[in-house]
């Protein structure tokens, strides 16, 4: 795998349009830098919202990430964002329920 350093955040930069109506799609950006998938890609636009560019994903065509440039496109992103932080907070709850018997071995026996 290539390294997911400053050159590939440069590289998506370059790909990377203006508002949601310009949407690139993971997969295409992997393949248009030479990737095998989008998991780079991933971690580079992480690191570029953490740099300061609004890098945003839509869900809704057009899919894929772009460089919001309206309050509606920060708005529906985050409202996504949100959307994903709720469904692994229950996701995790039911997790921890299911793995009760490994965590809490003792309980489970009957004297």
């Amino acid at each position: 795998m290539k390294d997911p350093g400053n050159g590939l955040k440069s590289q998506i930069l370059r790909q990377l349009h203006r508002g949601q109506r310009k949407a690139i799609p993971g997969n295409i950006l992997a393949t248009r830098l030479g990737y095998k998938n989008d998991r780079a890609i991933r971690l580079a636009i992480r690191e570029l919202i953490s740099d300061g560019i609004p890098v945003a994903s839509s869900v809704i065509p057009p899919v894929g990430f772009f460089i919001a440039e309206t309050r509606e496109e920060v708005k529906q992103y985050t409202a996504n964002i949100k959307s994903r932080l709720i469904e692994d907070a229950y996701r995790r709850r039911d997790f921890l329920r299911a793995a009760r018997k490994i965590i809490q071995p003792e309980q489970m026996k009957l004297v």
